[in-house]
């Protein structure tokens, strides 16, 4: 389906493979991913950002990292039109998410009913590999979208597919 939304609009704009829009911006009711019509269904994405430059505390500390990270993050939320599709989908992944995180944690603890050490070191192994799998894939499937950048006015978001930007107008700095 082609969606053409009003070349004037001052509310959202592309700009390459980002969807830049204000704050207050109610976005049209298409699906941000496929571009079909949402027909009501609206996905709430709470968006956080932080200057890059604010990983560096990562290699002096996590700690430090984490609490300057929070102190400094932007915030902005965001309802972006979603099909079922992909609600289904997502609720698909993070259920692959939990299963696979709640797998490796039963793994940690299994070396409890057997005797063999090898076997056992070999279950903790898997289990830890579960529990990051399940937390990686929970984080890159189930994401709808994200911010790459958040100022006071604008939002910058990574996730919408290539025929919604298109109709969007470019965004002029």
């Amino acid at each position: 389906m082609d969606f053409q939304v009003d070349s004037d609009s001052e509310e959202f704009w592309r700009s390459g493979h980002l969807l830049v829009m204000r704050k207050d911006a109610q976005l049209p009711d298409r699906c941000i991913k496929t571009n079909r019509p949402a027909n009501g269904k609206r996905f709430r994405a709470n968006l956080y950002w932080h200057h890059p430059a604010i990983y560096l505390l990562i290699l002096i500390n996590l700690l430090v990292y984490a609490v300057v990270a929070i102190a400094v993050r932007r915030k902005a939320i965001v309802y972006v039109g979603v099909t079922e599709e992909i609600l289904q989908k997502r609720r698909r992944s993070i259920a692959i998410a939990w299963s696979t995180g709640i797998i490796g944690l039963l793994l940690l603890f299994s070396p409890l009913f057997f005797q063999s050490e090898t076997f056992s070191n070999q279950l903790i192994l898997l289990g830890f590999i579960l529990i990051l799998g399940g937390l990686i894939w929970g984080m890159v499937k189930a994401t709808i979208v994200t911010a790459t950048r958040i100022n006071d006015d604008y939002i910058w978001i990574r996730g919408a597919c290539k025929e919604y930007l298109a109709s969007l107008p470019l965004w002029q700095e």
